[in-house]
């Protein structure tokens, strides 16, 4: 491995699996993402790369969706980022945020016995409470980071200003599982996924996701590119979402013009309450 290159304090294999085959460690590190894109540097000559998962205790510069910063107290999140080599096909930011959404999903029921939501496009979400981001960033390949919570407390959130955020331990204290155990959950989802997307099971993920998201017959306020849009979402598909409008128009959008979707149920609940 490059001199230039943090290396890891522990080295896990998992030769059973695709993503996380290897596990790097660090105990701190900037972010993450930013190790993971550092790796994708050498996939050329070390394709064996394809799938290790960059894991780190803390990180002080990891990054969330539009440049914001995002930390977390050292130990009590899973802070994962999975390096891929994939086909162009397989790899756009709709696809592979869709892929790590729905095996977060996943994740977080195995432990908590009922599914979060998916909030469009890279949070999950229970009771109103985040408690997972995802970012998918490209370089010389590609890598998703997830950050799950595990530990924290709601004092810890509030002390942070955090007071939507929530946490594996909120949901089931004192029967949380650990943060090996919550990385090796999400790294298994993730792997299952993986391998249904291999075999061509693009459809089953989709309608994973559109059942994560519940949007579909719903009235929302759509964030676009330069505008706000309301409407009753009529299709979500992982090529965007068309919107039914009081006019009678339709209008479609793709992934990349979406910001936000807010179902305006909820939106008038959160304003009520």
């Amino acid at each position: 491995m490059e001199s230039s290159l943090p290396q890891p304090d522990r080295v896990w294999r998992c030769p059973a699996r695709q993503v996380g085959h290897i596990v790097h460690w660090h105990d701190t590190l900037d972010s993450t993402n930013e190790q993971a894109l550092r790796l994708a540097g050498r996939l050329a000559e070390d394709p064996s790369l394809h799938g290790v998962a960059v894991v780190a205790g803390s990180q002080s510069r990891g990054r969330g969706q539009h440049g914001r910063v995002w930390s977390v107290p050292a130990g009590s999140s899973v802070l994962a980022s999975v390096l891929l080599q994939l086909e162009p096909a397989a790899s756009t930011p709709a696809l592979l945020t869709a892929w790590a959404a729905v095996a977060t999903r996943d994740s977080v029921a195995r432990w908590l016995g009922r599914y979060p939501r998916i909030k469009w496009p890279n949070d999950i979400y229970l009771d109103g409470k985040k408690m997972a981001g995802i970012l998918v960033e490209k370089g010389r390949g590609t890598v998703v980071g997830i950050g799950l919570n595990v530990s924290q407390g709601a004092m810890d959130f509030a002390r942070a200003g955090l007071n939507d955020a929530g946490s594996l331990a909120m949901f089931a204290p004192g029967q949380q599982p650990s943060h090996a155990d919550a990385l090796d959950g999400l790294l298994d989802a993730l792997d299952r996924w993986l391998t249904a997307l291999q075999q061509g099971e693009t459809a089953s993920l989709e309608v994973a996701w559109r059942e994560g998201l519940n949007l579909t017959g719903r009235p929302v306020r759509l964030e676009a590119l330069g505008r706000v849009v309301l409407g009753v979402v009529e299709r979500v598909g992982l090529d965007g979402v068309v919107l039914a409008q009081d006019d009678g128009a339709r209008r479609r959008f793709t992934p990349a013009e979406i910001l936000r979707i807010f179902p305006l149920d909820e939106l008038l609940g959160s304003s009520g309450g």
